[in-house]
């Protein structure tokens, strides 16, 4: 397949790995606890996920508006601290805008079917290309171009687990 997996459905298979290969093999007490454990925690990030950009957009929008009130309630005041929160509230005041982002499920419904019609289409590209039609490269290497993106997109992603110390640990 051409696609890649949202992180939410790699946890729910991280998640079925564990279940059906790792948990039933464990002979331990402790270690079926600690897998059932890990378990929950997998879940609760995956239901987490889909959410999260949407709560830090607007908590970055309560927040800003909060110090720059703030910064405007000091304004009449006197002294270091008084002066201090002006400056926040200067700095809160250009903090940009974040649009509202679409819901996770519809997006993520969207995301899996134009997936599945981009990896068709290339088939059928490439079937076509076969029967010599001229128009046929060009496509195919659009479409190896947009694909280019999400593999750089997923390399940014393992980068930045590594740098976190996620990656290669045991």
């Amino acid at each position: 397949m051409f696609t890649n997996p949202s992180s939410a459905r790699v946890l729910e298979l991280i998640r079925e790995a564990l279940e059906r290969d790792v948990l039933p093999e464990l002979r331990s007490d402790a270690a079926r606890v600690t897998v059932r454990q890990m378990l929950q925690m997998l879940l609760s990030v995956e239901r987490r996920l889909p959410v999260e950009q949407q709560w830090m957009a607007d908590e970055c929008g309560r927040m800003a508006r909060v110090l720059r009130e703030t910064g405007e309630a000091a304004a009449g005041g006197e002294g270091e601290a008084a002066a201090a929160l002006r400056a926040i509230g200067e700095r809160a005041a250009e903090a940009p805008e974040f649009p509202a982002l679409p819901a996770f499920a519809g997006i993520n419904d969207q995301y899996r079917e134009l997936s599945a019609l981009l990896t068709e289409a290339l088939g059928h590209l490439h079937a076509l290309d076969g029967e010599g039609w001229a128009e046929a490269p060009e496509r195919i290497r659009a479409l190896r171009a947009y694909l280019q993106l999400r593999i750089d997109r997923d390399m940014h992603g393992l980068f930045a687990m590594d740098a976190g110390g996620l990656v290669g640990r045991g």
